[in-house]
């Protein structure tokens, strides 16, 4: 009904529910009773009543995974057609008008065609691709992270990724509950749905010291947006170990095969951490009493073998006491052997000395008298020398006088006793000298 309102001009104003109707009818005009083909990968959701007579499904393009289109399909056909399969289907548009004034457009299937049984797209092999390049990489061990930190009493600092719209934090919440006391969790808001955006979010949180990252978001529409290779690329390479709590329990998402764990929904995330909690707890109560016998035991150990090693140390020092005592005595008598050689020593060195120079006083008369003989033997050969002289000179003048006096018998016999006198004469000399 028209109303007038601070001046304006009177003008029609229709509520929320009233406005979603005026659309439908008009969408309901322009939908359409022709057949129309479309090619795609056929997805099944997961999560729907098995007795409903109409199911749900996805259509994706098979060049880019992120746009699909939702298909209305009977429970008889369903059932004859696989997930992944890359399919032909005939059927009929509708635009339906939401409550939250969205247009979503829905294929009900009239008929369908399978192409190739578990299509592989070139995402697919990019997808495969990271795996493998992960499983060399190795996973992490999540719970070892914490665990360790927990039992240190130290607490763990994680970082909560959520979705900017989600509200899927109070289910965290709820499942959670005291591990805040231990964890120091903190909560970051980040689009799913921006491929770029939420890798270079994930790789600048991947710097920020935290012990472990979770990606927490419910489940349906959008979360393939997580499956997008550079997202994959991101996470697959980061240092900080990685928590996938995405979807519903069953729900597939590619993201699971490359995050270090996965909790099922995040409800089970909040789960996770109370009862990791609780039984690093429990574990480190058990242990420290554990610790208090141990110590217990090992202290009493410790007294018994020092007291074992004190007995055998004293025992060693009563042993080296008494062999110390020993080597005093022998000792002592060493000393009084070396005094008294040293006695004998001395006194033979005194006789010694006495005995050198009664040998230098002796010598020094021989010295004496050898210079003596040795003059004389000098003074004897200088006779010697002269007696020779005159007998080769009374030599001379015998033979001298024999030639002249030959008929002089006696001039002669008194040359000869002369010669013979001489010769007598140096004889002795020679016998003085010898």
């Amino acid at each position: 009904m028209p109303e007038q309102t601070n001046n304006l001009p009177a003008v029609n104003y229709f509520s929320p529910v009233e406005l979603v109707g005026i659309y439908r009818k008009f969408l309901d005009k322009g939908s359409t009773n022709n057949v129309v083909w479309i090619r795609g990968i056929y997805i099944q959701r997961p999560n729907q009543n098995p007795q409903w007579a109409a199911f749900y499904d996805e259509l994706r393009d098979p060049d880019n995974t992120n746009q699909s289109v939702t298909l209305k399909i009977n429970r008889q056909d369903r059932a004859k057609l696989k997930s992944n399969s890359l399919v032909q289907i005939g059927g009929l548009i509708e635009l339906v008008a939401n409550n939250t004034g969205t247009i979503q457009i829905l294929v009900n299937v009239t008929r369908y065609e399978i192409v190739k049984d578990q299509f592989v797209t070139e995402q697919d092999l990019k997808r495969n691709e990271i795996r493998i390049t992960k499983s060399k990489k190795g996973f992490k061990n999540v719970d070892a992270v914490l665990e360790e930190k927990l039992f240190r009493d130290e607490r763990p600092k994680v970082a909560l990724v959520f979705a900017s719209t989600s509200i899927t934090m109070a289910d965290f919440n709820a499942g959670v509950n005291a591990a805040a006391v231990k964890i120091d969790f903190q909560e970051h808001r980040q689009s799913f749905g921006n491929a770029a955006m939420l890798s270079s979010f994930l790789q600048n949180l991947d710097r920020s010291g935290y012990d472990v990252i979770a990606l927490v978001r419910g489940g349906g529409g959008g979360i393939e947006a997580l499956d997008e290779i550079q997202v994959l690329q991101a996470v697959s390479v980061m240092a900080t170990p990685v928590i996938c709590a995405i979807g519903h329990v069953g729900e597939e998402l590619f993201m699971k095969s490359i995050a270090d764990k996965v909790a099922p929904t995040p409800n089970g995330l909040g789960q996770y951490f109370s009862e990791m909690v609780e039984r690093v707890t429990a574990t480190r109560n058990n242990s420290r009493a554990a610790l208090g016998k141990e110590v217990e035991k090992q202290f009493i150990k410790q007294i018994e073998d020092s007291n074992k090693k004190n007995k055998e140390l004293l025992a060693q020092i009563e042993k080296m006491t008494k062999a110390q005592k020993d080597q005093t005595e022998q000792l002592g008598k060493l000393q009084g052997q070396l005094k008294k050689q040293t006695e004998e020593n001395a006194k033979q060195a005194k006789d010694f000395n006495e005995s050198l120079k009664k040998m230098q006083k002796t010598n020094g008369e021989l010295n004496t008298s050898l210079q003596k003989l040795t003059a004389q033997n000098t003074q004897a050969a200088k006779d010697l020398n002269e007696a020779k002289d005159r007998q080769r000179q009374l030599e001379k003048q015998l033979e001298e006088a024999m030639s002249k006096n030959k008929g002089c018998a006696s001039g002669c016999m008194g040359m000869v006793a002369a010669l013979v006198g001489l010769v007598g004469l140096a004889s002795w000399l020679i016998c003085i000298i010898v």
